[in-house]
Formats: C-alpha cells, structure tokens, sequence
C-alpha cells in the first residue's frame, strides 16, 4: 500500500519525475499551470501537462496548451515548438526525455476524440517531428534500460505498446503490444520503466499501480483513491516511488470518501529506478 506522502490540494497532478542534482520531486497540476520546485509551487500559464529535466540544472523543459517551452523561475523562457498554438480544442498531455536527450511528448483533445491527437518528436536541434498520428489520449513513455525498446500508452486502447527504438536516429518501428490491461479495472495513464526492465504503470480510474515484468502483472500497490496518473522512482537510493493523484472526474460522494485524492503518494516496492534522463540544450 502506498502511503500519502506530500498533500498539495492538487486538482490534476501529473509527470512525477526524480531531479537527481536538486535531489527533489518535480511534477504539475495541470488546470493550475503549476510546477512543484521541491519546497513551493512555480506559477506559469495553464496548462503546464509535464515538465522535464534539462542540463542546465535551473531550466525544466514544460509540455503546455501549445506545445514545448524552456521555463526558469516563473516564466517561459524560450519557446521551443508550438504545434498545437492557435488550437483550444486540444493540449499537450505527458512525455519524457529519450537516453539521447531528446523529447517525445503527446497531445489528447479536451473531448477525448478518438484519433485527434499526435506523438512528437523534439529533437536536440529543436527541430520537431510528428511520430504518431491517430492517437486519442497520449500518456506514458519510457525506455528500457538499455533504450533499444520503448514503451508507450495511449490511454483508450488498454494497452502498453512496445516499440523497436533506434537512439541514433529516435526512429520508432515494429509496433507491438506489450500488455493487454482491459481485464483490469481502470486505464494506463503516466509509466516509468525500473532499472530491472519492469514497468510500472498507473492505472487512470482503478486506484493502482502495477508492474509488468515479460508482458505481465508482477507486483501491484493499490492507493486509497482511483485517480491515479504517474509514477517514477526517487530518493537517495531511487528505491522510493513516487506517484500523483488527481481530483478530476470525482463526483462530490467520491470526493468525501477519497480525502487523500489530489495528493503525492510514496511507496518502498523492493525494486529500483534510473535517474531521470535530461533534455540536451
């Protein structure tokens, strides 16, 4: 069981991530255009849907209503693509740096329309590349521990992808599923992969996360709320994860009986992760 471990009050808490130089939690609330700084919120425009390391330790690299942005403090400070600009109906949703120190990051429309949305690409030159159309609900990313395989969840379908990953080029081949999560309560939402090569993955409406060795459930924490959207390895020791919750979609009944829902869980699951890869700038 996962234990509360920060309540922020968060309405969408979203994009857990381990800052190894900090030595601190990262993550956002969505609707808020917040970023979590270890000790106090960063404000900047909503939405903020991610937000990712770089090597320069005092710039993140944030996913937003129109695309990718460097932020230092509470401001945006360089844009670095804008592919959904001048498109209300639609945001970017999570994503994560490749071993390479690329950026891969996805969009979902508001309405949750079947196939309006897109993977992309940002590449170190910050030229941006369109790898998947046809997605509904772009969530998790991560790569196996030596990055020859990527793994990838678009919510709806119920299933974790794996991809063949070239990190020379950031080419994605021979699409595949990895695991067929329909027999579980819930949705695959945010996913980070272990030192092991497992992946935890969590589950959007069904109060867990789990993770999958070989395609299969090998380890499940459950939560004391349903919402539950990321997950990633922290602590001095990378054996402490780190999951967010969120408030949305609760009806007011479910909200009284989830009191800790919109708050930062913590667990000690018995494995390790990796340190989190840093976008090149």
């Amino acid at each position: 069981m996962a234990e509360v471990w920060l309540e922020v009050g968060g309405v969408h808490l979203e994009g857990v991530t381990w800052d190894d130089v900090a030595g601190c939690v990262r993550f956002v609330d969505i609707p808020r255009g917040r970023v979590y700084a270890g000790a106090d919120w960063v404000h900047l425009p909503a939405p903020i849907t991610a937000v990712h390391l770089t090597t320069d330790p005092a710039t993140l690299l944030v996913a937003d209503g129109d695309g990718m942005a460097l932020a230092s403090g509470g401001s945006i400070t360089a844009r670095l693509a804008a592919p959904l600009a001048n498109r209300p109906e639609i945001r970017m949703n999570d994503g994560n740096v490749d071993p390479a120190g690329r950026y891969l990051a996805g969009s979902m429309a508001y309405a949750f329309t079947t196939g309006a949305a897109e993977l992309y690409r940002l590449d170190r030159d910050r030229s941006l590349h369109t790898v998947l159309t046809g997605v509904t609900c772009s969530n998790g990313i991560d790569w196996s521990p030596d990055g020859t395989l990527c793994y990838y969840v678009d919510t709806p379908t119920r299933k974790i992808d794996l991809f063949d990953y070239d990190v020379t080029t950031g080419a994605m081949t021979n699409r595949r599923t990895y695991a067929d999560t329909s027999d579980l309560s819930g949705m695959p939402d945010g996913l980070t992969v272990d030192a092991d090569g497992g992946v935890w993955v969590a589950f959007w409406g069904g109060g867990r996360v789990v993770r999958y060795w070989e395609g299969r459930p090998d380890l499940t924490i459950e939560l004391p709320v349903t919402q539950v959207t990321s997950c990633a390895f922290g602590g001095p020791g990378l054996d402490e994860l780190y999951i967010s919750t969120s408030t949305e979609e609760l009806s007011p009944a479910q909200l009284r009986d989830q009191p800790a829902a919109g708050a930062i869980f913590r667990a000690e699951p018995g494995h390790r992760g990796r340190p989190a890869n840093r976008y090149v700038i």
